[in-house]
């Protein structure tokens, strides 16, 4: 008796654009790099066909294997099938539909799979849930080379992280202050990137942010410095919201992205951080992703108000903490002094 389980991925593109490169042999092989996938017979480049055949070789569980499968059935836009034909599974069977609803599509991949050696209570304890982060992580990297990967959208009043796996989403507001003065110097300060620098991280460059700059950001854990190469990505310059997001570059410790944005509402003026972040691709720095995710350097919205005071002896009022979405603030990895306070001047 065979596992099954589901998976659905929506995305605001057309079902034919999503379908077609969900049969791209050289995708399917980028988005499988973690597993050192490959294809080494059959259709080994572009796309395959109905019919069509391509073997794969690809370490799991720390074991080597190989698994030849072919595309039983195909109706594009609608649907496709591929399944084993020789490789470690006693069956293997992956159904992928695309509705098309308005511009944007949702696609459901079915999955029935047996083992040759587990039985059905190990395949749904084991296999199954690892499967399942794998074709996560393959939608994953097809909606980014569609250019859909997810974004913390420094410029909306109202984030929808919407389908982020395998990153995690944070959102966090807190109240500066009121008035014109607090304004005036908060909108100033974060693009300085004066929420990293008054938490204790040295930038190594300290100026109005630009997009497509790249800069070092370092940090300290313990006695040992973290650098952690950013690019800024996006420059929010409006009457009542100020802000930028930044990237994570190969090497940083974690893969993901930020934004810093100051905003106000009437008198009232707040600092939102939001944060999408996951593991590293390689190194050791993926083992120690729990402890340095972004989501997880600051305990709590708490932080970022400190991080963030207007007034150096902030009443209550200021201090009020009004947590939008999910998670924690974030502010990195590591700190590398005392958090200073934002003093209007």
């Amino acid at each position: 008796m065979a596992s099954r389980f589901v998976v659905r991925t929506r995305a605001e593109v057309a079902a034919e654009e999503l379908f077609d490169i969900s049969l791209d042999i050289d995708t399917h092989v980028a988005s499988m790099e973690q597993s050192g996938e490959r294809a080494i017979g059959g259709v080994v480049s572009g796309r395959i066909d109905l019919g069509e055949e391509v073997t794969w070789r690809a370490r799991h569980f720390g074991v080597w294997f190989t698994m030849t499968s072919r595309i039983a059935a195909l109706d594009r836009p609608k649907r496709f099938v591929d399944e084993q034909v020789r490789g470690p599974f006693r069956s293997f069977r992956h159904e992928h539909r695309f509705d098309d609803r308005g511009g944007a599509t949702t696609m459901t991949d079915t999955i029935d799979v047996a083992s040759p050696i587990l039985g059905v209570l190990a395949e749904r304890v084991v296999l199954v849930p690892y499967l399942r982060r794998l074709i996560r992580l393959r939608n994953g990297h097809l909606l980014d080379r569609l250019g859909l990967a997810p974004s913390t959208d420094p410029g909306a009043a109202v984030w929808e992280s919407g389908e982020c796996y395998p990153f995690r989403a944070a959102e966090s507001t807190t109240l500066l202050g009121h008035g014109a003065k607090v304004w005036e110097f908060a909108a100033r300060e974060v693009l300085r990137w004066g929420v990293k620098t008054r938490s204790g991280f040295r930038v190594a460059d300290v100026r109005d942010v630009v997009p497509g700059e790249r800069l070092q950001i370092t940090a300290r854990v313990g006695p040992v410095r973290v650098r952690e190469p950013v690019e800024v990505r996006r420059v929010i310059r409006e009457p009542d919201r100020v802000g930028f997001s930044y990237a994570a570059l190969p090497g940083h410790p974690v893969r993901g992205e930020e934004a810093f944005i100051v905003h106000r509402d009437g008198d009232e003026v707040f600092l939102s951080i939001r944060s999408l972040t996951a593991p590293a691709d390689r190194g050791l720095w993926r083992f120690a992703y729990p402890c340095c995710g972004w989501p997880n350097s600051s305990r709590d919205a708490a932080t970022g108000a400190r991080c963030a005071e207007i007034d150096p002896e902030p009443t209550g009022a200021q201090l009020e903490r009004r947590p939008r979405g999910r998670g924690r603030c974030a502010a990195g990895v590591g700190r590398s002094g005392p958090r200073r306070p934002w003093t209007a001047t």
